[in-house]
């Protein structure tokens, strides 16, 4: 056994470098209720603040934070069909056959990492404007939450923060022609570029919609030409939550693609997505190599007795 080797692989992998193969997938978990159970309520214009999901706000806890920074999607972010209005969030009304590329009155709001080399939407529509949840606006909080934001506004408003109204991918066509009510149809997918972190972590916003059955019972990460993961059956509310997908060792070119699906009910909307990032190795390759070392160097020890 090359111990020199053994140990010059392992370096590679403590520097995030990705030996030659195909990616790992996995599911990380979902964190339910963002920001609390409480729906957003009359807003300024019954003289309140609206309450808004912090899904970007570092003073809401995120458990499932790769750079525990307590912000989703701090390397970008991809959202659908959204709405601002001010003071009644309310003001336009919704519609559900919106043609889902971008579109001024339910538009996209994306910033996506550059290790994303493309993207592209999968669902035969998108649909904004209805009673869903506020949320924060990414382009506007990043962290630290502005409740000084209403008081800049007309009429002013005392602790708003930012807020935009979301939106779904959703629609019963899909380039499968899946149906979501029966088996998992295709919203987004996207494609790795260049120079690629070691670990990729992808957030997709469901719920908090006007009824839990517009929202997916499950949703899926499939590779093209290569594995999956799935949530499993999720719980559904009314309120924001966020399913995490782990991507190791993804190559330039590699595609990944989101699926949902909601048996017997509605047609499964995705509000959105959101990146993080980390080039620390995955845990069981390093434990791997470690293993393999300290064979390496009993095999080495027996030769020399």
């Amino acid at each position: 056994m090359n111990v020199r080797r053994l140990i010059m692989l392992m370096a590679v992998l403590a520097a995030g470098v990705t030996p030659v193969g195909a990616a790992s997938l996995g599911y990380k978990g979902t964190q339910y209720d963002i920001g609390g159970t409480f729906f957003p309520g009359g807003g300024p214009a019954d003289a309140n603040a609206y309450v808004v999901a912090g899904w970007r706000a570092n003073d809401v806890a995120k458990t499932l934070d790769l750079d525990s920074n307590d912000v989703y999607g701090s390397d970008g972010y991809a959202m659908f069909g959204t709405r601002f209005d001010y003071p009644n969030a309310n003001a336009t009304g919704g519609n559900a056959f919106v043609t889902p590329t971008d579109n001024s009155v339910y538009p996209n709001l994306i910033d996506l990492p550059s290790y994303v080399a493309s993207s592209q939407i999968l669902a035969s529509r998108k649909a904004g404007g209805w009673s869903y949840a506020l949320i924060d606006d990414p382009q506007l909080t990043n962290g630290v939450r502005d409740y000084s934001w209403g008081a800049s506004q007309t009429p002013a408003s005392v602790f708003q923060p930012p807020y935009v109204k979301l939106g779904v991918l959703d629609g019963n066509g899909s380039p499968s022609g899946a149906d979501p009510t029966i088996s998992p149809a295709e919203r987004w997918s996207f494609t790795v570029g260049p120079a690629a972190p070691r670990h990729i972590r992808v957030g997709v916003m469901t719920d908090g919609l006007d009824s839990t059955n517009w929202a997916p019972s499950e949703v899926i990460m499939q590779m093209t030409g290569g594995g999956s993961a799935t949530t499993g059956t999720v719980a559904k509310n009314r309120f924001i939550d966020m399913h995490f997908f782990d991507i190791f060792g993804a190559q330039s070119g590699d595609e990944f693609v989101f699926l949902a699906s909601n048996p017997g009910g509605g047609s499964a909307g995705i509000a959105g997505f959101a990146f993080e990032s980390s080039n620390v190795p995955e845990p069981s390759a390093l434990v791997l190599v470690a293993t393999t070392l300290l064979v390496g160097l009993g095999s080495r020890r027996r030769g020399n007795v």
